[in-house]
């Protein structure tokens, strides 16, 4: 275990730097001259637009797939959950629950480890929900606590914090009774007291298990990045120095998480280096491997494209390994010129589909060596349409019309004979979101619409029940950069079809 005093003493110290960093780097975003959209929650998505949404007006603001009604009683209405008619882990639910307990000083990462935890438990078919704290209280008191509130001889704060926490804590059991896997109670819980409070709660509950997370920073950069989003897109922020105060007051009672207090991951610096103490389990275990790939607070963009126009494309067939058409290639032309002027050569990675399409589009940036790093992906091929490929829509709605019928009916989870559904697409995709959340350079990904639709929701944490539907058009970049709160999008026309 760390030295306590050295650790607040470094961490003070780097906090000091941190901000005198961000006061002289104010937010300044250039938007550029595509769509922008920004994505501040992830309840925000529900309404998708343009993008061709189908979506119902009843996901929970902390997540999809979780349960009707608003933040305050969702849990007193019968869920109605998804009949699971996948193979996507299956009997994953069998024999418990876990409860996630963030644990950190304000501006270290947490909600971002939170979020980023929660969003892939989601996307590998766990129920997951994460109750935070600060939204409970901004709820209950209002946003833009002055740091008196934190104050720990604040006696009566002090009170109303602890009334959040056990509303929060109760909600948890509730939700996880009811349904739900895995529970995320995002906050600081820095004394042993509190996480006392939690434990207790858990052991109280048959098959539950709980699982501590700690975001440690000393490194100046790192908590100069993680404070960058919460200056600008948290509502608790009022002023540097008044975030500094409420840092040093959680420092003042900060005490570590000890091993015989439970399973514990504790992340140093973002990721630069993991301890681990306790972990039992399938599911704590995965988890450490999603947490040892997570880059940071970065705001690493990420551009996604579809292959340019193909010759099945102008037939309408679905399937095949078809080359680009006479508009896709000049598309791959745009794609290239693009890059140059919008992103730095020697930072680019570029991922493809191994099909010729995806490789015919991605050819002039590769050959102009506008890029880093070039892998080409097996598992960001089409998805699989079996007997129907080289077919239209039509043709297969006339020789297959009960497989037309159930794929109108159910396009989530409609598997083409020897073929895939969507779902076997999201497990499929699984390898690359873990290599995604390891790099740390910009990314253009190059791909196909069913391919793209996963990956598009995985990163703005939409339900699954979204993903057939998405809008990727042809011969278009959307660009996405991750913050603490939100994603940031603009979408880039570079060809008409």
């Amino acid at each position: 275990m760390e030295n306590h005093a050295a650790l607040m003493a470094s961490g003070a110290a780097a906090l000091g730097v941190a901000l005198v960093f961000m006061m002289r780097r104010r937010k300044q975003r250039a938007l550029g001259g595509g769509k922008v959209m920004f994505h501040p929650r992830v309840e925000s998505k529900n309404d998708l637009g343009a993008n061709g949404s189908t979506s119902g007006k009843n996901v929970h603001p902390e997540g999809p797939n979780i349960g009707p009604g608003s933040s305050r009683h969702w849990f007193s209405k019968d869920p109605h959950y998804p009949e699971r008619t996948d193979l996507l882990h299956t009997g994953h639910a069998q024999g418990g629950k876990l409860v996630i307990v963030m644990v950190g000083v304000p501006g270290r990462g947490k909600t971002y480890i939170a979020r980023k935890v929660a969003r892939y438990l989601r996307w590998i078919n766990y129920r997951t929900r994460v109750f935070s704290l600060a939204r409970m209280r901004q709820e209950q008191y209002g946003e833009k606590q002055s740091a008196d509130f934190y104050n720990p001889s604040n006696e009566d704060a002090h009170r109303l914090r602890m009334e959040v926490l056990r509303r929060a804590v109760s909600d948890m059991m509730k939700y996880l009774n009811r349904g739900g896997e895995v529970a995320i109670l995002d906050g600081t819980n820095v004394t042993k007291d509190r996480r006392k409070l939690i434990r207790d709660a858990v052991a109280e509950q048959d098959g539950f298990s709980c699982l501590f997370i700690e975001s440690v920073c000393d490194d100046p950069e790192v908590i100069q990045s993680t404070l960058s989003g919460v200056e600008n897109f948290s509502p608790d922020f009022i002023a540097s120095d008044d975030f500094a105060r409420r840092v040093d007051f959680y420092s003042s009672v900060y005490e570590t998480v000890d091993d015989n207090e439970g399973m514990l991951v504790r992340t140093h610096n973002q990721g630069a280096r993991i301890c681990v103490a306790g972990l039992q389990g399938f599911l704590p275990s995965k988890l450490l491997a999603f947490i040892s790939n997570l880059h940071g607070t970065t705001n690493k963009p990420v551009y996604m494209t579809r292959h340019g126009e193909s010759e099945f494309n102008t037939e309408h067939r679905i399937g095949g390994d078809s080359p680009l058409s006479e508009a896709g290639r000049q598309y791959a032309l745009a794609l290239s010129d693009f890059v140059e002027k919008t992103i730095p050569k020697d930072e680019l990675c570029v991922w493809s589909s191994t099909m010729r399409r995806a490789r015919q589009t991605a050819n002039p940036v590769v050959e102009r060596k506008l890029y880093w790093r070039y892998v080409e992906w097996r598992a960001l091929r089409e998805i699989e349409v079996g007997v129907c490929d080289g077919l239209t829509y039509q043709q297969v709605k006339e020789q297959f019309p009960s497989e037309f019928a159930a794929r109108e009916e159910n396009k989530l989870r409609y598997r083409y004979p020897r073929g895939e559904s969507y779902l076997d697409l999201i497990s499929r995709l699984e390898p690359v979101i873990i290599e995604f959340e390891r790099q740390a350079e910009p990314l253009l990904i190059v791909a196909h619409q069913a391919v793209l639709r996963c990956l598009y929701a995985y990163f703005l944490d939409l339900p699954e029940e979204e993903v057939p539907y998405l809008s990727i058009p042809l011969h278009t970049v959307i660009k996405l950069e991750h913050r603490a709160f939100g994603w940031r999008e603009q979408r880039f026309t570079l060809a008409s079809t």
